[in-house]
């Protein structure tokens, strides 16, 4: 099935999301981004990722976009400063069925709209470094390490 075959509904997140927010983040990001991420940064990804922290980026001005199936978060795309994606989630079920270009494109929308936006960034994980290519993200450096540990490969998008 594809997006066009099932209902999904795209909005920004409020506070009152940020406990099913939180779950779809460390459940996604415990199959396929911890695992490829030394022991200790774990828990330091892990701090970003809870409803508490959800809530205060978001009252810190970060935008979450979701995509929900019925009554069930399956995506979501998180944006600081209208220019760098920090977050980009897809539950197992609806990964390869075009969600993420689909949030990428609501959420890139936003950001031209809102300020203009035309250089975006992010720091991929290893595993979604392919994802980010075929949204037209390109690699600026190798993989890196952060100061606190964190694995990471830099990736720009440019729109023209």
């Amino acid at each position: 099935m594809t997006i066009k075959d099932a209902r999904v509904r795209m909005r920004l997140a409020t506070p009152d999301d940020a406990v099913v927010v939180a779950r779809l983040l460390r459940r996604v990001a415990q199959r396929w981004v911890w695992p490829d991420q030394p022991a200790t940064a774990i828990p330091l990804i892990r701090r970003g990722m809870t409803a508490n922290a959800v809530r205060g980026a978001m009252a810190a001005g970060k935008r979450y976009h979701l995509a929900w199936a019925q009554d069930r978060l399956v995506g979501v795309l998180a944006m600081r400063d209208d220019c760098h994606v920090f977050q980009l989630f897809v539950t197992a079920s609806w990964q390869g069925r075009g969600l993420a270009r689909r949030l990428w494109s609501r959420a890139l929308s936003d950001a031209v709209r809102r300020a203009g936006t035309l250089r975006f960034t992010v720091n991929s994980s290893r595993v979604a470094v392919p994802v980010y290519r075929r949204l037209g993200f390109v690699e600026t450096s190798g993989e890196v390490a952060s100061p606190l540990g964190v694995l990471s490969t830099p990736m720009v998008y440019e729109r023209r």
